[in-house]
C-alpha cells in the first residue's frame, strides 16, 4: 500500500473551543526541549525555558479573527512578528496556524518565516530555517497547579524528596501541586513538582511517592467557603501533626484539617459557562455570561482561596443586590473560588450564593446548591 502523505491543515474556529484547545487559558509546550513559553512583560520578549507549566506567565489566550490568530500573554500583551511584545492585536500580532494530530502546531506569519526557540536564551523569534522540527509546539489547555497551606499559615512543601511539611513561610517550587480531578467529579489527585503523587501510605503518613491511578494517591475533597477539606482512601481526613507532618489522621474534620488553596499559574480568569463566555456588552451595564469571547478576570488574592475579581480597567467587580454584577465597583468584595475538576470551578459571591449563568444573558449570583449552571471553565 503507498504511504499516505498527511497534509497540515488550517484549523477552524471551533477546533480552539473544544477538548483539550482552548481559547482561554492555554500552553505551548516545545517539543524539542519539552520547555513552555514564557512572556517576559518587562522586556518585552518570550522565551522558551520553563520546565513545568506552573508559572502564570505560561499562559495564553487565542484569539481567533479573520483566519489568523492572536496569542495574548497573561500580561495582556500580544506575540509579534518583530520579536517583541505588542500592546495590541494587529497584522504584526496575526499567526497563521497548522495542525497536527495530538496537539501539534505550527506558527507562521504567512510569508515564510516560521516561530521556533532561537540562540543560547531560546529567544522566541520568526526565522526561515527551523531544524528537525523546532517550528513545532504541542498546545494544551493550561492545567491548575495549586498551593496549600495550613492554619498556622504554612505552605504545605515536599523535603526530603518525598515527605510532606506544612513548615514554609515562603512560596517555593516544591511548595506547588498540580490539581487533576477529572470533571465533574469529587475525587482529586495532587502531583508534586518532582513529578510523582501524594499517596497516603503506612502509619496514615502522606509521602509524594505514588503513581499515576494508584489507588492510594485518590483523595475525595470537599470545600468550606474556599477552604479545601481532603479526605483520605482510608476515610481519614488529611492534617497537620505536631511535628508537622502531612497526615491522614483525623476521623472527623475541624479547622486542622483544612487547607487555604490558591492558584499558583493563573493571575486571570476567563470563565466560561453553559450559554457563553462572562464578558462585557455596550447594550447592557450588567456582567453577561454569552458573550462570544470573554472578558478577563484579574485574580488579586487576599486570603488562601477568596479573591478580590478585578476589570481589565482596573475597577472592581461590585454586586447589585438583586444578584447581578457590574465591573466598575470602587472597593473590592470577596469572591471564592472552589475547584470542582482540573479546569471547572464554581465561586461564591460575597452575598453567600454561588455564582451562576443565567438563559436571559445576565450573570446571577442566586444559587444556594451547585447546579449545572454554576460550573465555569476556565
Amino acid at each position: 500500500m503507498d504511504e499516505v502523505e498527511w497534509t497540515p491543515r488550517q484549523p477552524k474556529p471551533e477546533d480552539l473551543r473544544v477538548g483539550l484547545i482552548s481559547w482561554a487559558g492555554s500552553y505551548l509546550t516545545y517539543e524539542p526541549y519539552n520547555h513552555m513559553i514564557t512572556a517576559d512583560s518587562t522586556v518585552g520578549r518570550v522565551w522558551v525555558d520553563a520546565p513545568v507549566p506552573c508559572l502564570g506567565e505560561c499562559g495564553f489566550l487565542l484569539h481567533f479573527q479573520d483566519g489568523c490568530y492572536h496569542l495574548e500573554t497573561s500580561t495582556h500583551f500580544f506575540l509579534s512578528h518583530l520579536d517583541r511584545l505588542a500592546s495590541q492585536p494587529s497584522s504584526q500580532t496575526a499567526f497563521h496556524m497548522q495542525v497536527r494530530p495530538g496537539g501539534l502546531v505550527a506558527l507562521s506569519d504567512g510569508e515564510g518565516g516560521m516561530l521556533y526557540a532561537q540562540g543560547p536564551r531560546l529567544l522566541l523569534a520568526l526565522g526561515s530555517n527551523p531544524h528537525r522540527g523546532e517550528e513545532w509546539f504541542i498546545l494544551q489547555r493550561c492545567p491548575a497547579w495549586v498551593s496549600l497551606r495550613s492554619k498556622t499559615r504554612k505552605f504545605l512543601s515536599v523535603i526530603y524528596d518525598v515527605e510532606i511539611y506544612a513548615a514554609s513561610e515562603h512560596l517555593t517550587p516544591m511548595s506547588l501541586f498540580q490539581f487533576e480531578s477529572e470533571n465533574g467529579s469529587p475525587i482529586l489527585q495532587l502531583r508534586s513538582a518532582n513529578g510523582f503523587y501524594l499517596a497516603q501510605r503506612r502509619h496514615r503518613t502522606v509521602v509524594a511517592n505514588g503513581y499515576h491511578l494508584e489507588s492510594d494517591t485518590f483523595f475525595r475533597m470537599h470545600w468550606n467557603c474556599g477552604r479545601i477539606i481532603l479526605q483520605s482512601p482510608n476515610g481519614r481526613f488529611l492534617g497537620i501533626a505536631p511535628n508537622s507532618l502531612l497526615i491522614a489522621n483525623a476521623s472527623i474534620p475541624g479547622p486542622n484539617e483544612e487547607f487555604g488553596i490558591r492558584l499558583a499559574n493563573r493571575p486571570f480568569l476567563a470563565l466560561r459557562g453553559r450559554y457563553g463566555y462572562v464578558g462585557t456588552s455596550p447594550e447592557h451595564d450588567l456582567m453577561q455570561c454569552n458573550m462570544d469571547q470573554p472578558s478577563c478576570i484579574h485574580l488579586l488574592p487576599c486570603r488562601q482561596g477568596i479573591y478580590h475579581f478585578q476589570a481589565q480597567c482596573g475597577s472592581f467587580w461590585s454586586i447589585t443586590s438583586f444578584g447581578t454584577f457590574r465591573p466598575w465597583g470602587k472597593f473590592a468584595l470577596n469572591f471564592c473560588i472552589e475547584l470542582q475538576g482540573s479546569n471547572l470551578l464554581t465561586v461564591l459571591a460575597p452575598n453567600g450564593f454561588y455564582m451562576r449563568s443565567d438563559r436571559s444573558g445576565t450573570l446571577l449570583a442566586d444559587s444556594e446548591d451547585i447546579t449545572k449552571e454554576c460550573i465555569w471553565e476556565f
